[in-house]
């Protein structure tokens, strides 16, 4: 394993370290033994490349805690969110792509080999719950991080959402940012 891939994890798991809630050793064990550390974040666009998921996962963080510490604007509205949803937000919204790819060597590339088929962010929500408690505002962050891509139909809940909670539109602007700029 490369350098920069190892540091990539050392950083990822001491912010990781930092949350805590009942279950995390053992949500810690589980991306310890999938392949959240190798996989792809996609297969053509951004962290389209071993390890992509893991150095997206840090871009989205660096990108979050930015807004929530720097810009005004975020600042003020996430106040009152905890420092601990910003860190699990912003690590672990795309855990629904742990086990998603396959590579196939003879084409040299990663596809999509999806064996739980329960939506993006609804399936991030329920795998990080099967290990730790999140909160309503959690909740909905991850499951709208997609923003407006998840389609018309769900525009007027994902509206809803935001109006609730500010850190569902500062996550999804961090994860584009990370995926149009940082990745």
């Amino acid at each position: 394993m490369d350098r920069l891939r190892i540091e990539a994890i050392a950083s990822f798991e001491k912010l990781m370290g930092k949350v805590e809630r009942d279950g995390m050793s053992d949500l810690m064990e589980y991306i310890r033994e999938s392949d959240f550390y190798i996989a792809p974040a996609s297969t053509k666009y951004h962290g389209a490349y071993t390890g992509g998921l893991l150095y997206h996962s840090l871009n989205v963080m660096r990108a979050l805690f930015y807004k929530y510490e720097n810009e005004k604007i975020w600042k003020e509205r996430l106040k009152n969110t905890p420092e601990d949803s910003i860190v699990l937000t912003a690590l672990l919204h795309d855990v629904c792509k742990i086990d998603y790819y396959e590579f196939t060597p003879y084409k040299n590339e990663w596809r999509v080999n999806e064996s739980l088929p329960l939506g993006h962010g609804e399936k991030s929500v329920i795998i990080i719950q099967d290990y730790i408690k999140l909160t309503e505002e959690e909740k909905l962050a991850i499951r709208w991080h997609m923003g407006a891509y998840v389609g018309q139909q769900d525009w007027k809940n994902y509206g809803a959402a935001i109006d609730l909670y500010p850190l569902v539109l500062a996550l999804h602007e961090a994860d584009m940012e990370a995926s149009r700029f940082l990745d």
